[in-house]
């Protein structure tokens, strides 16, 4: 089972899949907590050695048409909702940033920190039903965007049904949260063998593999670490600026 990213990496082009799962198969024992996994966490105070920030690039993922589906439909449909507005005022009301006066957010090149401080919005890119590269890797994962612009009070004759503040967003921000684990119970992840993987077609040579082997690994050997993803960050600036005034 070891072999496995040697095979990503020799043989399938599946370079960054193959570094996801070696730093799982090197880490100490750790199951990640369900909240975890479901994104009810503020990652801010998980334990580093838990989250890596380092192995997946936007860049490498921009170059799958689901990613950039993902990305044009967040930017072109699901930046002025009403949960997009309702999740926005959540992240800025618990980081003390809808004060008495103009504040800036979304300054920080870092996801998590982005995460955290100006998430907008998010959704799911769906398992390409194959063995490319980026199902060797994430499989399903989530698209997420945050803003950079700038939060201030409304006037008094502004406010309205209880809101308090509006936002300029001048940037968008997009990343990659993902949870690296094998608890889902008796999940697929195909057919195996020493010259590559097949998502559904059997050869001479080749294995079935499934999360529950991945566990029993885990169990036998004290390593196997779960941990959460979090890619770089990919900004793009906006042509022209959008408001969000009485919905913050």
């Amino acid at each position: 089972m070891v072999e496995i990213p040697e095979i990503m990496e020799k043989k399938m082009q599946a370079s960054v899949g193959a570094a996801l799962m070696s730093r799982w198969f090197s880490s100490p024992r750790f199951v990640l907590p369900e909240n975890w996994r479901k994104g009810d966490k503020n990652f801010l105070s998980v334990p580093t050695q838990h989250v890596d920030l380092s192995i997946v690039k936007m860049a490498w993922v921009n170059r799958f048409t689901r990613a950039n589906v993902a990305m044009n439909t967040l930017e072109s449909s699901r930046l002025t909702t009403l949960p997009a507005a309702v999740e926005l005022r959540r992240v800025l009301q618990r980081q003390h940033f809808l004060t008495g006066n103009k504040e800036n957010i979304g300054v920080s090149s870092n996801a998590l920190i982005l995460h955290e401080t100006a998430h907008l919005n998010s959704i799911g890119v769906p398992y390409g039903g194959g063995v490319d590269p980026l199902d060797c890797a994430l499989a399903a994962f989530t698209m997420h965007v945050a803003v950079g612009g700038s939060v201030e009070p409304l006037g008094g004759n502004e406010m309205k049904a209880g809101k308090t503040h509006k936002m300029l967003i001048e940037k968008l921000h997009f990343y990659v949260r993902d949870s690296y684990d094998f608890n889902s119970e008796d999940e697929p992840l195909g057919y195996w063998g020493r010259e590559g993987a097949s998502a559904s077609v059997f050869k001479l040579g080749m294995s079935f593999v499934e999360n529950r082997q991945f566990r029993q690994w885990r169990d036998r050997h004290g390593r196997g670490g779960d941990f959460i993803i979090f890619s770089d960050v990919y900004t793009k600036n906006l042509p022209k600026s959008i408001k969000m005034e009485n919905m913050i």
